[in-house]
């Protein structure tokens, strides 16, 4: 069976057309189709794993060394409106409105639990836009509509200005006040340098072992306790492209060279952790400050703390009112040993994204105790959408649910012990408080075995 012809997405927006020497990705709705990527025969092997062809009429892809299925059903022909790459991008207000608000409509998940009504404010959003309407006046619209929805997986760019539907902007001011960052992006590499730092003065004495361009440290921080901080998870290779990286890579063959490259660098990095830290009584695993990556870079990371193979997560995606079918995740024990004793991580506000993943993978296993703060609560992927004007926005279509079913989408990852993070009147006093907790449990847990 031929993989060539047009193909639409279950769920996503995409429309894909595969032929003998290429390939273009589209994102469409009712309204339009808008081609966004497109590449050789050669970039489509690089890029995407064929993963089921089981008739002629279904595919099933994923990214090629990343973790979601994707399945695709064959069409006919690709839509009339079909706005190529090449082509002059269309800049007509009403259009770009219109395609804005059909995007969140058909796949955006969370407006209930959000609270906000779609259909309403885009109503009202279409009548103060007229094919008149500046630039700046649509941008300030568009943002209008996303502000409610204070979710921060959620970003609109017109390539000069980027805004998102902010749910932490306050905490993300302190931080980067305190620390003296450059911006509020954790993954910024100078900004990770800055708090890497930071967190080894703190807590590591100014010793420890540092890996991974600056984002992993960690150390002994007391004579039984080991520490490890983790900034985000991406951008760990020793490469030119990973040590410059404030993002994943857009294009799919891109995407998948550089996770192939982190994938490959976390096993490392983990071996030696392990060998440093193996030893220790309990392990803090410090992800306050988390900027996000690759899901499965912190499943590798998960892996290394489970004694069997176990349910760490369910995902599936929007499709019009019902949902794509459920994909399970494991993670399954991995390098030479395990580090089953306790270990306490520790969360907050500022654990996004992958960083609310790799929060959920450990939440299921039974020697660890979350500690400080609920994560950011960003779990789906952001799905990047390009309007016909070439400005792009990013949405949360899919839910990502824990073993035992629990969505955390909003609310993110909940701590077993809480205590206070971000301080304003004293912020290291406040960024100590988890540590000092961690430390307290680990010594009473030790005490209970010793009495045993």
């Amino acid at each position: 069976m031929s993989s060539e012809g047009i193909w639409r997405s279950r769920g996503y927006g995409w429309i894909l057309k595969i032929d003998s020497e290429a390939y273009a990705l589209f994102d469409y709705t009712p309204g339009a189709c808008i081609e966004f990527e497109h590449g050789t025969a050669d970039e489509f092997e690089a890029g995407f794993e064929l993963l089921t062809h089981d008739h002629d009429d279904h595919l099933q892809l994923r990214v090629r060394n990343d973790i979601t299925r994707y399945d695709f059903d064959r069409v006919a022909a690709l839509p009339a409106n079909t706005l190529s790459l090449d082509s002059p991008r269309r800049t007509d207000p009403l259009d770009n409105l219109g395609f804005f608000c059909d995007v969140f409509a058909q796949d955006y998940a969370f407006f209930k639990l959000r609270g906000v009504d779609w259909l309403g404010a885009s109503t009202k959003a279409r009548s103060n836009i007229s094919k008149n309407s500046s630039p700046q006046a649509l941008f300030t619209q568009m943002y209008d509509l996303i502000k409610p929805l204070g979710d921060n997986h959620v970003i609109l760019s017109d390539g000069e200005q980027t805004v998102s539907s902010e749910k932490i902007a306050d905490i993300k001011t302190l931080v980067q006040d305190k620390l003296e960052l450059k911006s509020a992006s954790i993954g910024d590499p100078e900004n990770i340098a800055r708090i890497s730092t930071f967190i080894r003065s703190e807590f590591l004495g100014q010793t420890g072992s540092t890996a991974g361009n600056d984002v992993f440290n960690w150390g002994m921080i007391s004579k039984t306790v080991g520490y490890l901080n983790i900034l985000k998870l991406f951008g760990l290779a020793d490469t030119n492209d990973a040590k410059s990286a404030t993002d994943l890579p857009p294009r799919r063959a891109d995407h998948a060279r550089f996770l192939r490259d982190d994938l490959d660098t976390i096993e490392k990095i983990m071996d030696q952790v392990m060998a440093d830290l193996g030893q220790a009584e309990s392990i803090i695993l410090d992800i306050r400050l988390n900027g996000g990556g690759f899901d499965n870079v912190g499943m590798a990371i998960a892996s290394r703390f489970t004694d069997r193979k176990r349910l760490a997560f369910t995902k599936h995606a929007r499709l019009g009112t019902e949902v794509t079918p459920k994909q399970e995740f494991f993670i399954k024990p991995g390098g030479e040993f395990q580090f089953t004793r306790p270990v306490f991580v520790l969360t907050s506000a500022r654990t996004a994204s992958a960083g609310d993943i790799f929060a959920l993978c450990m939440r299921n296993l039974p020697h660890v105790t979350l500690v400080g703060q609920p994560s950011t609560g960003i779990l789906s992927d952001n799905l990047k959408k390009h309007l016909p004007n070439g400005w792009t926005t990013s949405i949360s279509n899919e839910f990502y649910c824990s073993a035992n079913g629990e969505l955390f989408e909003g609310p993110g990852i909940p701590v077993d012990v809480e205590t206070p993070v971000f301080l304003k009147q004293d912020f290291k006093a406040g960024y100590h408080m988890a540590v000092d907790k961690a430390l307290e449990l680990a010594s009473e847990q030790q005490d209970l075995v010793n009495y045993r």
